[in-house]
């Protein structure tokens, strides 16, 4: 016997995952061998369900598997602690069964959703790339001719400004070459002569003023055109070379959005276009449900059908720690009735000592007021003697 003990708590060290307790099973030793397999199958969930919210965070991060493996030790330490504190918790009672049971369904559901829709995004990571290649082109094709249409629209009406500027220069430089011909015709050339009459008359005199005016004209137009003209060429230039800028980070920015919500998008789309996918996912999550509620089961279907030996066992022995604390709080109670008593009796008899002695004070005043009247009525010792005859 002696040499059984230690046998049976090695052997009980799985159980541990299953919210055995060692002290427990040694009342129970029937118990210890479920309790053994339902701690490696939590202990094996906990390094799967690791892995599982490993390859969620790698997806979650858009990073590799490698740099966040940091998340399996970490998260199977806290699945072992959860469902520990759980299967550590059950009763022989339906509604205290029901209350720990309807929060661990919650957080199995919660727990498929965060791993399985990132598992699913990389099973399907085909498709969703296929899927996010169409929607990058699309975009990038919106975005370029959104920044194109506005840019156009700035420099086609910079370039109506130069237009503009060019016309009035070129129209003034006509009519400065014009009048200049005409004068020239009149001086000179009968046959382009107004008159037809050669000499510097007054149709000669006419087109030189007005030569001379628009020439006057085109020289004190000409440096505010020059400057409007360079003006609207410089802001041209910026605007192209902006518009290449924003066109250039836009399509990066488009094409880096390839993070976990974008993919999730993607993969909805996915399933719009083939319900089959929908299904499967569906599927899946169902899968990691039932499989992360497979100890849940388990400890149910062994309550119940056993009679829940180490949950009876585990009751009784609370129960004879709560005639100990009920032991302790009965003392406690007695002693402080006792102390309570015994300071009331203190006060009691501090009370009728001073009363006896504010009593006694009243009779020895009076005492001592007799003692001195009868002290007055003798007569005073050493006080002259009466006279006598001599001879008496």
């Amino acid at each position: 016997m002696t040499g059984g003990s230690p046998r049976r708590r090695t052997r009980a060290r799985w159980a541990w995952f299953a919210g055995g307790d060692d002290y427990v099973l040694r009342q129970v030793p029937s118990e210890a061998s479920f309790f053994n397999g339902l701690g490696m199958w939590v202990a094996g969930m906990a390094v799967v369900s690791g892995f599982g919210m490993t390859v969620a965070a790698s997806q979650w991060w858009s990073t590799s598997i490698v740099s966040v493996l940091w998340v399996l030790p970490l998260w199977a330490v806290l699945y072992c602690l959860i469902e520990r504190l759980v299967l550590k918790s059950f009763g022989t009672s339906w509604a205290w069964v029901l209350v720990i049971t309807v929060p661990r369904l919650v957080l199995s559901l919660a727990i498929a959703l965060v791993i399985g829709l990132p598992i699913a995004q990389v099973i399907y990571s085909g498709s969703i790339n296929d899927e996010l290649s169409k929607t990058t082109t699309a975009r990038i094709h919106e975005a370029t001719n959104q920044i194109t249409r506005t840019y156009d629209a700035k420099v086609a009406a910079a370039q109506k400004e130069i237009t503009a500027a060019q016309a009035k220069e070129a129209r003034l430089q006509r009519q400065v070459t014009n009048s200049r011909f005409l004068a020239d015709c009149e001086a000179g050339l009968a046959s382009c002569s107004q008159t037809h009459k050669l000499g510097r008359g007054p149709y000669y005199r006419r087109d030189a003023r007005r030569a001379a005016a628009a020439a006057a004209e085109l020289k004190r137009a000409r440096p505010q055109l020059e400057a409007t003209i360079a003006a609207n060429r410089s802001k041209i230039a910026t605007w192209r070379t902006a518009e290449s800028s924003q066109i250039a980070n836009r399509v990066a920015t488009i094409k880096a959005d390839r993070d976990f919500l974008a993919r999730q998008a993607a993969l909805d789309r996915v399933e719009k276009a083939s319900p089959a996918v929908t299904k499967y996912v569906e599927f899946f999550l169902a899968f990691l449900v039932a499989l992360d509620l497979v100890a849940l089961m388990l400890k149910l279907t062994h309550l119940f059908s056993t009679g829940g030996a180490y949950e009876r066992s585990a009751a009784a022995l609370r129960a004879t720690d709560l005639v100990d604390v009920h032991r302790m709080q009965e003392r406690a109670t007695v002693l402080t009735r006792r102390i309570t008593l015994e300071s009331q009796a203190l006060q009691e008899s501090d009370e009728v000592r001073i009363r006896g002695e504010v009593f006694r004070e009243p009779e020895l005043a009076s005492d001592l007021l007799g003692l001195t009247e009868r002290a007055s009525d003798r007569p005073q010792l050493g006080g002259p003697a009466p006279a006598t005859p001599l001879g008496d």
